[in-house]
């Protein structure tokens, strides 16, 4: 019994130490601090890799998800509908996904997700972490005006009529 009791101890204070470096290792080098939307550049979700600043000029909304993270699924809607609502008068949202790429295509023709989508697996949480998110999680989001400027960010999802009053302001 004592063998056992130490040896659970032991994976205890190994897996605290595990998470502990993990949590608060450093973004990468390049990602560290993020002023520009160029500094952005991720793949699509067939590989193209693409910069953000492609889509400066309109009112932009950067949001971290994942097809696990219930909160990230039940905001999607709500940027499915101002995105339908506002495109025109140059709002745009990209979705950057923290998870598998098969799993993001199946979610998005699923809930057929009309913005883009890059995939942020590799890098994703160094750049969110850099753009301000306070503890990585998801969701998170960053709203940028026509200039590029970024002017809120939040962690947690957005309700439809918050949001809006945003987009509206930075229209």
């Amino acid at each position: 019994m004592t063998k056992r009791l130490w040896l659970a101890a032991g994976l205890a204070l190994l897996t605290g130490i595990s998470a502990s470096i993990y949590f608060n290792a450093e973004p990468e080098k390049e990602h560290r601090q993020v002023k520009t939307l160029d500094q952005i550049q991720l793949p699509d979700l067939n590989g193209k890799e693409q910069s953000v600043s492609q889509w400066q000029g309109k009112v932009l909304l950067i949001n971290f998800w994942a097809t696990w993270c219930p909160p990230c699924r039940e905001e999607i809607p709500v940027f499915l509908s101002l995105r339908n609502k506002f495109s025109s008068a140059g709002f745009e949202v990209v979705g950057v996904s923290i998870d598998y790429v098969n799993k993001v295509k199946q979610y998005r023709d699923s809930m057929q997700i009309n913005y883009p989508l890059l995939d942020g697996e590799e890098k994703g949480m160094a750049i969110m972490l850099a753009l301000g998110s306070p503890s990585g999680g998801l969701p998170f989001s960053v709203l940028y005006d026509r200039n590029g400027n970024a002017v809120h960010s939040k962690s947690g999802p957005y309700e439809q009529q918050e949001l809006q009053s945003l987009i509206e302001k930075y229209l």
